[in-house]
């Protein structure tokens, strides 16, 4: 990893039908110039406000968003998911992304054709973008002993993962010791009941979760994944509020 602790904005925390529909509410490329204004080193991008954004703006995002920090991607690695596959390496070649995020499914009877795909997506993604597997919670690489069995032998810096702060310190020590310097990417989860855009949700848990952070000297980078507001009547200005004040709690919480 070239940069330490670069500080994303996920924009699929700034989109409503990021449950739903899966259409896009916002025009990403819109954002951008702002993004960088209020001083987000890049952006994970959500990949069907690309795949799914009319043309005039794919080409918009690819000229602008360029080389990308993270496309985020939800495709399967089932053998009949290839086609999935195949469009988020189109996706990573036309942004020149330097990092695709990813999760693996959740039946372990399956894990390995799993790895057989993910070894094969490898091989047709350039050789400069690393693969971040989320390790998200219901699928087979939940748990960190899971995960680092299933990566053991690849390499370390192509093949990273990633882990959530979300509150809970402990388990967040887990991955950062268990995985060292294969924990590559972070997502922030500063959600919760306040609404007030000056108030970063639970200081008490998160402040132990970059304490843990900083005693293992984390290195890598960290997305704003979601914030304070989601929910049934959210709005994009608020949501976003919120984001900037948690960008700065995490920039003060890495010291």
């Amino acid at each position: 990893m070239d940069q330490k602790n670069e500080i994303y904005i996920g924009t699929v925390g700034l989109e409503r039908n990021r449950w739903g529909s899966r259409e896009p509410s916002f025009r990403v490329s819109e954002w951008l110039p702002r993004f960088a204004a209020d001083g987000f080193d890049g952006v994970e991008l959500w990949e069907f406000h690309y795949t799914r954004a009319d043309p005039d703006e794919q080409a918009r995002l690819v000229e602008r968003a360029s080389p990308l920090a993270i496309f985020n991607t939800y495709a399967g690695f089932t053998d009949d998911a290839a086609d999935a596959r195949a469009q988020a390496v189109d996706a990573v070649n036309a942004f020149d992304a330097r990092a695709l995020k990813y999760n693996l499914g959740g039946d372990a009877a399956r894990l390995d054709e799993y790895r057989r795909n993910l070894l094969a997506w490898a091989a047709a993604l350039p050789a400069s973008c690393r693969l971040l597997c989320e390790c998200h919670g219901g699928t087979v690489l939940e748990d960190v002993d899971a995960a680092a069995a299933f990566f053991a032998d690849l390499d370390p810096e192509r093949f990273g993962v990633m882990a959530h702060v979300g509150g809970d310190a402990e388990g967040l020590a887990r991955w950062l010791t268990g995985m060292g310097k294969r924990l590559q990417h972070l997502h922030v989860q500063m959600r919760g009941t306040d609404t007030d855009p000056a108030v970063a949700a639970n200081r008490p848990p998160y402040d132990a979760c970059f304490a843990a952070l900083t005693t293992h000297g984390f290195g890598g980078s960290i997305a704003i994944e979601f914030t304070r507001g989601i929910g049934k009547h959210e709005d994009i200005e608020q949501l976003y509020a919120n984001a900037l004040v948690d960008l700065a709690y995490v920039r003060e919480g890495l010291g």
